[in-house]
């Protein structure tokens, strides 16, 4: 039996254009009517998540920076905070200034950047949050980040990546969320972790919990979940990991997913 449902946002229950379809809406409103704990997790800002959050009608936490930070929905209040290490952060910012890639870093849910660059514009039209070039981040870092987002071509991204495992090793987690996204987490953070911790939280064990998702960093979750479902878009490797595979994020595979199991 299903009683916690963790849904991926981007590229997994919003369309392309940033929706969510009546259907997908529908199969989970109905799963919350079934006494389903229904959660949205995502690498997006908590402030990004709350207007979906909202539309669904959920009062639970919120998975935010791919799992760094769990607040709930309506209060805000936080239940789990795992930030980038200050000395990790500001080795990050130096090598990404170097070498010209751009970085977000997210501060008391905020997004700081050096300059606004055109990966930092757009991101931010899409997320609908507001960017603040700040000349110089390291000046605002009295809090320290919950995560750190470098965006760039693949290729200039993959590569950072690997230097960045051969500078820090296991003292970052580094994933990819989308081709031009790589993500720059505290050791440890996924969201598969934070899921673990809400779900100990409610006494709801491990093969209750289905997670939907499309890209590496929903692999955690989609790997610990008992129903790990991979959208039909997803990337080769979370397929491979699924228990089962439902039409992409055009075709309701949200729906298709929990109308399976509920």
């Amino acid at each position: 039996m299903i009683r916690c449902i963790a849904v991926d946002l981007d590229d997994t229950l919003l369309r392309k254009d940033l929706t969510i379809s009546t259907k997908n809406q529908a199969a989970i409103k109905a799963a919350i009517a079934a006494g389903v704990k229904v959660l949205l997790a995502s690498g997006r800002m908590f402030c990004s998540m709350k207007p979906y959050a909202r539309e669904l009608g959920m009062d639970l936490p919120l998975i935010s920076y791919n799992g760094a930070l769990i607040r709930e929905a309506n209060s805000g209040k936080e239940l789990y905070h795992q930030p980038v290490p200050r000395a990790e952060t500001l080795q990050v910012l130096e090598m990404a200034r170097r070498t010209g890639i751009h970085l977000n870093v997210y501060l008391n849910d905020t997004l700081y950047m050096d300059e606004l660059t055109v990966w930092g514009e757009n991101y931010a039209k899409v997320a609908r949050v507001t960017p603040h070039p700040v000349g110089d981040v390291t000046k605002y870092l009295e809090e320290l980040p919950h995560k750190i987002l470098a965006i760039g071509e693949p290729e200039r991204v993959d590569w950072l990546k690997t230097e960045l495992v051969h500078k820090f090793g296991n003292k970052l987690n580094l994933v990819k969320s989308k081709p031009i996204f790589l993500e720059i987490l505290a050791p440890g953070v996924s969201k598969g972790k934070s899921l673990t911790e809400l779900t100990k939280l409610w006494g709801i064990d491990q093969r209750e919990v289905m997670a939907i998702g499309d890209a590496p960093n929903d692999l955690a979750m989609i790997e610990w979940a008992g129903v790990g479902v991979a959208i039909g878009n997803a990337d080769t490797e979370v397929k491979a990991s699924a228990n089962l595979v439902v039409s992409d994020h055009e075709h309701d595979g949200v729906a298709e997913a929990i109308e399976r199991y509920l």
